[in-house]
């Protein structure tokens, strides 16, 4: 008689994220022709376009960090942040038929598919980092790699549980998608990711203060340059309030809905 393996919860959880993680990244890659490179392409052309825009209007320098640098530490983070939350945000659509496995809960979609959109960020800034450092002669190292370690993992930290509030939002008001998805627009603006914020008047960072992504992406820029400008108004303490406020909730709140979530 064949011996009963028997595993326990979080094996399973392992092995059902693992599977997961494994379908994300086909259907991603060959859902769409050449979706796979377009997948890569996308964030790199965008950090392009805004160099281009950027060098035409400004210049080619800016005080601290040189502009390429500037806006690879800006762009491809924020576009990080954001992509992980909204794509976690359409977990239960992309996975309502896997829901009928017990096996299966929705907090493995939402980790499977921060998985992947970690994976593939995290490859582009690899990769457009090893051709700005090696082609392009940029200064790339770390001022303080601990230091910005963190900062990364408070804003994966933050950009997690808001995917779940997200999820969790969209799944009583699917019409609340769209509001989402618009307002990462003006976030984006006001997150200093495209344009330096230490010139502003000391009342306007006040506002824009409030944006917990303009401290993530400052930090970033900071942790890596020694001689980047440095504002009263950034530090990382909030941006970790938002992450651990957002991650309490979003947990409490997929406790106390899971079942309608997998039922819906």
């Amino acid at each position: 008689m064949a011996a009963i393996i028997r595993r326990d919860s979080l094996a399973i959880s392992r092995a059902v994220v693992f599977a997961m993680v494994l379908r994300e990244m086909q259907v991603r890659f060959s859902s769409r022709r050449l979706g796979g490179v377009w997948t890569l392409l996308e964030p790199i052309l965008h950090l392009v376009l805004m160099m281009v825009i950027y060098a035409y209007v400004r210049g080619k320098s800016l005080p601290g960090m040189e502009l390429p640098v500037f806006l690879l530490f800006g762009v491809l983070p924020f576009l990080t942040f954001k992509n992980i939350s909204l794509n976690m945000m359409e977990a239960l659509e992309a996975n309502r038929a896997l829901f009928a496995y017990r096996q299966i809960q929705v907090i493995d979609a939402w980790v499977a598919r921060f998985v992947v959109h970690f994976c593939i960020s995290a490859s582009v800034l690899l990769l457009v980092g090893l051709v700005m450092a090696f082609w392009g002669g940029y200064d790339l190292r770390i001022h303080a790699p601990l230091e910005w370690g963190l900062t990364w993992l408070v804003g994966l930290t933050l950009a997690f549980g808001l995917g779940m509030l997200y999820c969790a939002l969209a799944e009583v008001m699917p019409e609340s998608k769209s509001i989402i998805r618009l307002a990462y627009f003006p976030l984006y603006l006001l997150s200093g990711a495209i344009f330096p914020v230490w010139h502003l008047p000391a009342q306007v960072l006040a506002w824009m203060a409030l944006n917990p992504w303009l401290h993530v992406i400052e930090l970033l820029r900071i942790d890596a340059s020694a001689t980047y400008p440095r504002i009263p108004q950034v530090n990382l303490i909030y941006p970790s309030v938002w992450a651990c406020a957002t991650l309490f909730i979003g947990l409490g709140l997929y406790r106390a809905r899971r079942l309608h979530m997998m039922a819906a």
